[in-house]
Formats: structure tokens, sequence, C-alpha cells
């Protein structure tokens, strides 16, 4: 694991206990949030905090049981929309 994906990990588990109200509470990386009280209302709320954080769009589709199932889940759909959002090599090549 490199130093961005520890960081990111350990953002989105922050945002997470801050949406959840955990306090000091242990968060483990694979922790069912939905079964420590995550609801779909707080769900959109950490969502939308996330995107706002990390200055990311997740597409609405993403906005599911399974994608917010855990920080490692939620971590695994930011890091998709990055490499989505991220320009392919050959796309800064000039075409001649």
């Amino acid at each position: 694991m490199t130093n961005a994906d520890q960081s990111l990990r350990d953002l989105v588990s922050k945002l997470v206990q801050e949406q959840l109200n955990f306090g000091s509470r242990e968060l483990a990386p694979d922790d069912d949030l939905w079964n420590m009280g995550m609801t779909s209302l707080s769900c959109m709320g950490l969502m939308l905090n996330l995107e706002d954080a990390l200055d990311v769009e997740l597409p609405t589709e993403s906005l599911q049981h399974g994608t917010f199932r855990s920080v490692n889940t939620i971590v695994a759909a930011v890091a998709a929309v990055r490499e989505d959002a991220e320009p392919a090599a050959d796309a800064t090549t000039p075409v001649a």
C-alpha cells in the first residue's frame, strides 16, 4: 500500500467516523458500516462529504449498500473514480 492509499483510507475513515458520530470509537477498514448504524440518510451525507473533501464526483449508481459497506469499499469506489478521471497518456500526445 502506498502512502497515497493510506492517506485516502485515513481520510475516508475520519469522514465515516464524523458522519456516524463515532467519536474516538475504533473503526477497522472492513467493519460493516450498516451494522454499525449507517442509514440511507447518513450514507447520502457521507457521499456528499467525500465528494467535497476529495474533489471527486461519485456516480449516482455508486450510492448503494455495497459501495458504502466499509471504509475499504468506499476507498475502492473513490480510487476507481479517480482512475477514470485521469487523462490517458495518449490523450496528451498531439496528433500530427
